[in-house]
């Protein structure tokens, strides 16, 4: 707040000016805000009409349907709806009345009598009547004392009223007079109505009320007013402190922008130096293996040209010496005649031995490229307060290398079932991996089989497993750095490794309760989704020993896995699951920490109604199969839809099973056992 003032000092200081015209106030209004303008100057003011439609928020004091003004207090821009009557049915403020009055007497020079104005004179005032408010000469200041109803009067000298000597007296003395009752002054409170009265006011509606005067009434609202401003007083520091931290706040944000504007740009620059040298270092070898070319071409041009210009020359004097030429004279030059013409009938052209091929094959130079190269903007609101440490490091999903272009509809390469021998059972291909020599495994769960394909679907190996590691149900399968194939069985509630040849190497068990989906991360360490239990374990893959515990939590901590499926993981070890229950794809980092959701429950665009396989590709192209839906996802690395990669249009059907194969080409296993295999790069 605001160091206190003398009288004096208020009454010459700006808080007589109006805010809006930047003048003494003239018939000062109180807003509902509290703030005061010249009845004069509200009127100025730019006004919008508005209805009770329009301002739902003050609807209680609006009567319905009906048409009100309302205009922006210029200090602190609150909404104020104009009363019916005006700018002048706004409460005036009394006590900046009084006080411009006050003001007024100090400093109004050419005061003239009021008295002799009645008869018609004009004559300067020198005194003023404190009792009635009257500026007086010297003559009529005389009378005014020797009157008997204004002998005792206080009239004190203009003068000493300008030097303010007597503040406190005019303030002492005036009064405010009843808006009803003209002639009458305000003497009382009606604490019942709680409004200030008149001698008058008091015998008509209030005869019944309780009326007290100005100073027993004060007290109540005295201790209200003042713990209100006390209330205000505890508060402004706070705001005070918010005010200062948005200024630094947008201080900092103009610095970041600068920051940002100058780092783009330089990246920008730099990135356009560097094509411009690659484009430069291509240009020149292009010249260079041209021009070589083509100097080669001519230097063998230049020796046929010669070659045949001496053979033309040769024809030509042999034909005319053999149409000519007498028998002495061709016989004396026949020797070095046979052995020239013997010459040139084995001489081999010196041609070229190949041809250059050269071409460009440009670069896929799409907008999502040029937006990895040059860099994504980081642009999200974090809870004030909140530490903003590490909230842009793996708080999302990102493109982090230049990608590819897709193929507008993949192209089909091949299919086959994937059947076994000895079958009972339709196949249920839930799982598929793919070794380092690009067999394929596929997990047959109602035949309780691994069956282990080559690249163009020519069985190789089917097993069961045997006695104690006979599978029981198995569901999904990974290929270990080893070679060595780590499948899930939630009937016997455990992990099993065999070699591809059906050797069992090591169970994983006593950490499920039903494992389905089954990867690896970049250190070759096995993560198992149980859907019972909600959760996702890592092991090492040499003694299938517990590393970890992930519980897959939301920001609040909560566990959001409900039905999990398939679990794969992306170059940087983020974690995604399939998961029945929206959102469908959910991403972790390997701290547990949920990074990025994709999917709702639905057949509309980025919907899934049952989310089955899922797979990363070398770009980060990340592939989901939407089982009812008999669709393909196909989401960017940063979790946005792409495209639909394959549709029930493309003879796709109730797909389970995704992987890449060795040479990138896309595979799909599909209820009932058959396999489809896409280049879609």
């Amino acid at each position: 707040m605001d160091v206190e003032e003398t009288l004096a000092e208020l009454v010459e200081s700006n808080f007589l000016k109006c805010s809006s015209c930047c003048h003494d106030y003239q018939n000062p209004r109180l807003l509902p805000c509290l703030h005061s303008l010249c009845a004069e100057c509200i009127q100025k003011l730019p006004h919008q009409i508005s209805s009770q439609s329009e301002n739902q928020e003050s609807k209680d004091n609006i009567p319905n349907g009906k048409v009100l003004e309302q205009f922006a207090c210029p200090i602190c821009l609150s909404s104020i709806f104009l009363p019916d009557g005006g700018e002048s049915a706004f409460q005036s403020n009394a006590f900046l009345f009084d006080l411009c009055k006050l003001y007024k007497y100090k400093h109004d020079s050419g005061r003239h009598c009021d008295y002799c104005q009645y008869a018609g004179k004009t004559v300067d005032a020198v005194s003023l009547c404190l009792n009635c408010h009257d500026d007086m000469c010297g003559n009529c200041h005389e009378a005014h004392q020797k009157t008997k109803i204004t002998r005792t009067h206080q009239v004190v000298p203009y003068e000493q009223v300008k030097n303010g000597l007597y503040d406190h007296d005019i303030r002492q003395n005036q009064k405010l007079k009843c808006e009803e009752h003209e002639d009458s002054y305000l003497t009382s409170f009606c604490t019942d109505c709680e409004m200030l009265l008149c001698p008058e006011c008091q015998t008509s509606a209030h005869v019944s009320h309780n009326i007290v005067d100005f100073e027993n009434a004060l007290p109540k609202y005295s201790k209200q007013i003042k713990g209100l401003i006390s209330s205000i007083k505890t508060r402004l520091p706070s705001i005070q402190n918010y005010c200062e931290f948005l200024e630094k706040y947008s201080e900092n944000l103009d610095q970041t922008k600068e920051q940002l504007l100058a780092d783009t740009q330089t990246q920008a620059e730099s990135l356009h130096r560097m094509i411009d040298e690659c484009k430069d270092k291509l240009q020149k070898e292009i010249k260079e293996s041209c021009e070589a070319e083509m100097n080669q071409a001519k230097d063998k041009l230049k020796n046929l040209q010669i070659a045949s210009t001496s053979l033309h020359n040769n024809a030509h004097f042999l034909n005319q010496l053999m149409a000519h030429g007498k028998p002495e004279e061709v016989l004396v030059m026949h020797r070095e005649i046979t052995s020239r013409l013997t010459q040139l009938i084995k001489m081999q052209m010196d041609g070229l031995t190949a041809k250059l091929r050269i071409g460009f094959i440009p670069g896929a130079n799409t907008e999502q490229n040029v937006q990895t190269l040059l860099g994504k903007l980081s642009n999200d609101m974090i809870p004030v307060g909140k530490s903003e440490s590490n909230q842009l490091a793996g708080s999302e999903l990102r493109i982090t290398s230049v990608l590819p272009n897709v193929k507008s509809t993949p192209e089909f390469l091949l299919s086959f079932d994937s059947e076994g021998t000895d079958e009972s059972r339709d196949i249920w291909p839930t799982g598929m991996a793919i070794t380092k020599k690009d067999n394929v495994v596929i997990v047959d769960r109602d035949n309780k089989k691994i069956k282990v394909f080559d690249s163009v679907g020519k069985l190789l190996k089917e097993f069961t497993g045997q006695n104690d590691n006979k599978i029981g149900i198995p569901f999904d399968v990974t290929v270990l750095e080893n070679d060595t194939i780590a499948l899930t069985d939630y009937e016997k509630e455990n992990v099993k490794v065999f070699t591809q040849d059906g050797n069992h190497l090591l169970t994983i068990s006593g950490f499920f309760k039903h494992p389905r989906g089954i990867t690896t991360n970049s250190k070759g360490e096995i993560l198992v989704v149980d859907c019972r239990q909600q959760r996702i374990t890592v092991h090492d893959p040499k003694n299938g020993n517990l590393i970890k515990t992930i519980d897959g939590l939301d920001k609040k901590g909560n566990r959001i896995l409900v039905d999990p499926y398939y679990i794969t993981t992306t170059h940087e070890d983020n974690i995604l699951v399939t998961d029945t229950a929206a959102p469908n794809i959910k991403v972790f980092n390997m701290e547990g920490r949920l990074i990025a959701e994709y999917g709702t429950y639905g057949v509309k665009e980025q919907q899934i109604l049952q989310p089955f396989g899922i797979c990363v590709d070398d770009y980060g192209y990340i592939f989901v199969a939407d089982n009812q839906n008999h669709r393909i996802h196909l989401l960017n690395p940063d979790g946005k839809l792409n495209k639909f990669l394959l549709t029930k249009s493309n003879s796709i059907w109730h797909p389970m099973a995704v992987n890449i194969s060795k040479k990138g080409f896309f595979l799909v296993s599909e209820a009932l056992g058959k396999v489809r295999l896409y280049k879609y790069l």
